[in-house]
């Protein structure tokens, strides 16, 4: 009777254990995730080409992120992602080891969350999610008829909880050099507010950037972004008009950028997509430049697609857009050389 006794506590004791071991993994969650997308160019520009190449909707990618709950409402979290170049193996973004994302946090459904490190600017974030080709291949945002740059190192990033449908968004990413060696790009010492509105099938955003001058011959960098959609149910339409004062930091370099597109569903696994971006540019018609844009997309599961893109840039007599996909590069052109491609990829999620 002895031994069954200690048996029983033993055993009640296991499973005391294990349940309260249960519960901390409940507390605590890390998720490993990734993209792999691969596709194949056909393009023209200077000449003809044919390549093979990594992201087209979406860059390849190899990420962890995770959350721990702190109690009373608050979280820890953090998110490491890398960009890969899937045609050759090489790490992407400059061979960062997470050039993607780098950052970590705290959050609160009451309160918002805050976090540190190399994220994405809330322009982007509002552009990619108003893009109809959302920032990969067929976006004018890719080729940057539409200006936009992705992420901020030494950033420290607020998001605000959602409010009768609104969510702001404010960062702020310190060059750490003085002056900045660059006004513009992942160094940049940069100011950044952007908020979102949803309501039912409509949406809006607006994103304002500076990024401060570079050196005393420079202008501060400064984008005025609006966007829009609509979900008709058969068909989402999606727009944005951007702003640009002294693109780069120089001087007058002052442009209208602009994009719209319709993303139609095609029974339960097909998308249909087209688009039209555009760039002018103030005092000269030579800086101008009109892409359009048709797409396809194939859902054979929830996690892998087949895609097929056609694109076509007109470049002005000084300029030499082409078709960049997400990481992928268009075909090789010179100023006033218009573009034609064509790129067929899958893509896949886990």
């Amino acid at each position: 009777m002895q031994r069954t006794h200690h048996f029983v506590r033993g055993t009640a004791l296991a499973a005391i254990a294990l349940a309260a071991s249960f519960g901390a993994q409940a507390q605590s969650s890390v998720t490993l995730y990734g993209i792999v997308d691969m596709f194949v160019q056909y393009g023209k520009g200077d000449g003809t080409t044919l390549a093979v190449q990594s992201g087209g909707v979406s860059s390849s990618r190899l990420g962890f992120k995770g959350t721990e709950d702190l109690g009373g409402g608050l979280k820890a979290n953090f998110q490491l992602e890398q960009g890969i170049l899937a045609d050759t193996g090489a790490l992407g973004n400059g061979g960062l080891a997470f050039g993607r994302q780098a950052w970590v946090g705290l959050s609160s459904a009451t309160w918002g969350s805050l976090s540190a490190g190399r994220q994405t600017i809330p322009q982007y974030d509002i552009l990619d999610a108003f893009d109809t080709f959302a920032t990969g291949v067929g976006s004018s945002a890719s080729s940057s008829i539409v200006s936009t740059t992705s992420r901020a190192n030494n950033s420290v990033k607020y998001r605000s909880p959602t409010l009768g449908g609104f969510t702001g968004v404010a960062l702020v990413g310190m060059g750490e050099t003085t002056p900045s060696d660059t006004n513009s790009g992942d160094n940049a010492n940069v100011y950044a507010l952007g908020g979102t509105y949803a309501a039912g099938p409509f949406s809006a955003g607006l994103a304002l950037n500076v990024f401060k001058r570079g050196t005393n011959a420079q202008q501060d960098a400064r984008y005025a972004l609006v966007t829009a959609s609509y979900d008709f149910g058969v068909a989402k339409l999606s727009g944005a008009v951007q702003k640009v004062r002294n693109l780069a930091g120089n001087e007058a370099s002052d442009r209208t950028e602009a994009m719209v597109g319709v993303n139609v569903p095609v029974g339960e696994r097909n998308i249909v997509s087209v688009a039209m971006g555009q760039v002018r540019t103030n005092g000269s018609d030579a800086l101008n430049a009109r892409q359009w844009s048709l797409g396809a997309t194939h859902l054979l599961s929830k996690r892998t697609s087949l895609y097929a893109v056609l694109g076509h840039i007109d470049n002005g007599a000084a300029t030499s857009y082409t078709t960049t996909t997400a990481t992928g590069a268009g075909p090789v052109t010179s100023a006033g050389q218009d573009v034609h491609s064509l790129q067929v990829g899958v893509r896949h999620a886990f």
